[in-house]
């Protein structure tokens, strides 16, 4: 899928995060997933994320959705876009597969808009990098160099801003990918109706993770050392006791430091978060729980199995390689990790459903596998295909 002639060490050491850059042909003879109906569709579910941008003579109207109809809508001007369409349409998910080459924990989510002539959402700032390719119809981009710039809001859930002046200015066609990284500023425009899938990358601010740590704090009852005072504190209040004196400050800083200074805690802290997708998976739920000594039987069968959409998971680097066990954290849940749960989610990672006599032999010899896969099973995070089936129906 993806073009050989692309040199992931080479984007990664002179590209990422550092300029934008355009990638002709870096899906040949590319194919979108799916079609402008189909993406409709999505947004008129409830609990799809999925927004409509209108433009007309310099006035924007943004509106959420779900959506009943689009006839009011025109031939030009607007754009329709669904986010994590990943994890609402799973053959979109081959997409985000052909960015393996980072880290999975980086990647956020799948974006497809749909645009007609002239559609677009404005020039804007993104906080994150993206990747975005190009599929049916073109569409010209321009990106401006990191700066500061006049922001303006024509909707409250639309911030745009002015006045950059073009570093790159390039038409793309099916198969062509952008790349943009976070703070420079970028405009879109569709040249005739197109498609585009945008690959963000999910980059925590320090305000998620610290709120992330007293989060963790909390639940596992950690960072208990509390303030104390000292010699320069109190004698820096001395006929002053409705003043919070620097040396305070400076003790109270001091703590928190030391918070920080825990890479196991940070480690833990950082692995739960990352771990989860901020938009809860899709869940089946079982009509009714198991214990592990029954996974073997719900297992002893002919179908297969899949993880739900928008699962996500990532493994830990143990701190001393000769002692510590490796860990897996599904959905924010740590668990011990052994090859066969290594082997387990490396395969349903890439396949659309995974045969349940495979499953079936590998959590036969593997307690860690067995333990992960009932807990999954009774959270609705693995479904049987065939029970996903009469679902539908």
């Amino acid at each position: 899928m993806l073009s050989k002639s692309f040199d992931s060490d080479e984007f990664k050491s002179s590209i990422w995060q550092k300029k934008p850059a355009v990638f002709r042909g870096m899906f040949p003879n590319f194919v979108d997933p799916l079609s402008a109906d189909e993406l409709a569709g999505l947004a008129l579910e409830p609990g799809v994320d999925s927004r409509i941008v209108q433009s007309d003579h310099g006035k924007w109207n943004l509106i959420h959705g779900p959506f009943e109809a689009y006839d009011t809508l025109g031939d030009s001007h607007w754009s329709l876009l669904v986010q994590a369409v990943n994890e609402h349409f799973p053959p979109a998910q081959k997409i985000l597969n052909a960015f393996s080459w980072m880290p999975s924990w980086r990647l956020d989510d799948l974006m497809v808009s749909f645009s007609t002539p002239e559609g677009g959402v404005g020039a804007h700032i993104d906080q994150y990098d993206v990747f975005i390719i190009q599929g049916k119809g073109e569409r010209r981009w321009s990106v401006g160099p990191r700066g500061e710039y006049a922001v303006q809001t024509p909707h409250p859930d639309l911030k745009q801003i002015s006045g950059f002046e073009p570093i790159l200015d390039e038409v793309l066609k099916s198969g062509d990918v952008i790349y943009i990284p976070a703070g420079f500023p970028h405009k879109g425009v569709s040249l005739t109706d197109s498609f585009n899938y945008s690959i963000g990358f999910r980059a925590p601010s320090q305000g998620e993770f610290l709120s992330a740590l007293a989060d963790y704090a909390l639940e596992f009852d950690q960072l208990q050392q509390r303030y104390t005072d000292t010699k320069e504190s109190l004698a820096a209040q001395k006929n002053k006791p409705d003043v919070l004196p620097q040396q305070a400050v400076d003790q109270i800083q001091e703590l928190l430091r030391s918070a920080l200074e825990d890479k196991t805690l940070i480690q833990k802290v950082a692995s739960k978060l990352l771990s989860t997708n901020p938009r809860p998976p899709l869940q089946f739920w079982p009509e009714q729980s198991i214990q592990s000594d029954q996974l073997l039987s719900v297992l002893n069968n002919d179908s297969r199995w899949l993880a739900a959409p928008g699962l996500r998971w990532l493994y830990t680097d143990p701190q001393d390689q000769n002692n510590d066990p490796e860990y897996i954290y599904i959905q924010g849940s740590r668990f011990a990790a052994d090859l066969a749960v290594h082997s387990f989610f490396e395969r349903i990672s890439k396949e659309e459903g995974v045969e349940s006599q495979w499953i079936f032999a590998l959590a036969e010899s593997s307690e860690q596998l067995s333990s992960i896969l009932t807990w999954m099973y009774n959270e609705g995070l693995i479904v049987c295909e065939d029970d996903l089936e009469e679902e539908e129906d």
